[in-house]
């Protein structure tokens, strides 16, 4: 049996009996919670600051079941009777028709002008590759930038909310701020946080898209709705497999696949304890058990060159190394140390890799 006494919000926030007990859709999970709240009064501000977060998190949406009441009562409300003589009524009606006509003409008036004149004012950070960049948000998070990539913030950001949209890979370490939730969309998945460190990768010319968490609490959910919402502790990554490989074919694709899988795991530590995953925030990459055809990705964004194999089977060559200061030149004679039967050339920023 799960000891309860000693946990913190987050805590019951991973729990998915309480996120159901949250969200209202579960009548079991809603029972037993309600007995254990009454059950155990000494944890009711932790719970109470566990469903708060829920709500913040789930985009401020309510329980499923006040929906349902809420909707019915809208649909089939307690009648009142009330007697009103008929010229009086005939004198609401005018009113009402005067009122809801006025009402119409200005809407669609100032509508018109204001769709006309209204533009979304958006900044957008974007690196090269071969280039990274160091980002601080207004409300004093930071953004570590990959190469050949962009973040886009809107004007207003952290006014009432703080959104932001990225291409590519980021690291955010974010700023604690419980009223306004940090949101990450990305092609594939949306990311809610509070205030937490985590690592993006989305770039759209891979396969696979996927985050990892450093520390603290995120919940995200796939852009297409399969999957649901999905809540990670710290040191876990969840992997979007997307369903069209794109032009660069990659072995990490599932043939059968229709839909996006999402696979959790934890994140790859290697030695001195670095962590695979985030290692290019520290100027270096860590190659762990990978074929080719991943380094390739990596390489050409990295060195801001294009990798052209001649042999399929060259693609399938697996390495483990790391990288920090090294030249392109100087990677591919490491890598064709360790594995001796290919040769490749460089001329200017074209790499042909042959055997």
């Amino acid at each position: 049996m799960v000891d309860r006494s000693k946990f913190n919000a987050e805590d019951f926030l991973v729990d998915s009996t309480f996120q159901q007990y949250c969200a209202g859709t579960d009548k079991l999970c809603i029972g037993y919670w309600e007995k254990y709240i009454n059950a155990h009064p000494e944890q009711a501000a932790v719970i109470a600051e566990a469903k708060k977060l829920y709500v913040i998190l789930s985009g401020n949406k309510r329980p499923l079941n006040k929906q349902t009441e809420s909707l019915k009562e809208s649909m089939f409300p307690e009648e009142k009777v009330v007697k009103l003589k008929r010229y009086l009524w005939l004198k609401i009606a005018a009113a009402l028709v005067l009122v809801l006509g006025s009402v119409l003409v200005y809407n669609t008036y100032f509508k018109y002008n204001n769709t006309k004149n209204a533009v979304q004012e958006v900044y957008t950070f974007t690196t090269k590759s071969g280039e990274r960049k160091k980002i601080k948000l207004q409300d004093g998070t930071t953004v570590l930038l990959n190469a050949k990539s962009s973040l886009s913030v809107t004007k207003g950001f952290n006014d009432q909310f703080r959104e932001v949209t990225l291409t590519g890979e980021a690291f955010f370490d974010v700023a604690h701020d419980k009223n306004k939730p940090f949101k990450v969309h990305t092609a594939d998945f949306n990311i809610n946080v509070l205030g937490t460190a985590f690592n993006v990768k989305a770039y759209p010319d891979e396969t696979t898209s996927e985050a990892t968490l450093i520390r603290g609490l995120i919940t995200m959910e796939a852009v297409n709705g399969n999957g649901g919402t999905i809540t990670l502790k710290p040191s876990q990554k969840v992997t979007f497999y997307k369903s069209v490989a794109p032009q660069q074919k990659s072995k990490l694709l599932k043939p059968a696949a229709l839909q996006p899988e999402i696979t959790i795991n934890h994140y790859t530590k290697i030695k001195d304890s670095t962590i695979v995953e985030t290692a290019w925030t520290q100027n270096r990459i860590e190659i762990y058990d990978q074929d080719f055809d991943e380094i390739r990705n990596v390489l050409e964004k990295w060195y801001n060159v294009e990798i052209r194999f001649t042999d399929p089977s060259i693609e399938k060559y697996r390495f483990t190394a790391t990288i920090t200061n090294e030249s392109i030149e100087q990677v591919l004679q490491a890598l064709k140390d360790t594995e001796n039967n290919f040769k490749y050339e460089i001329k200017g920023k074209q790499v042909t890799i042959s055997k």
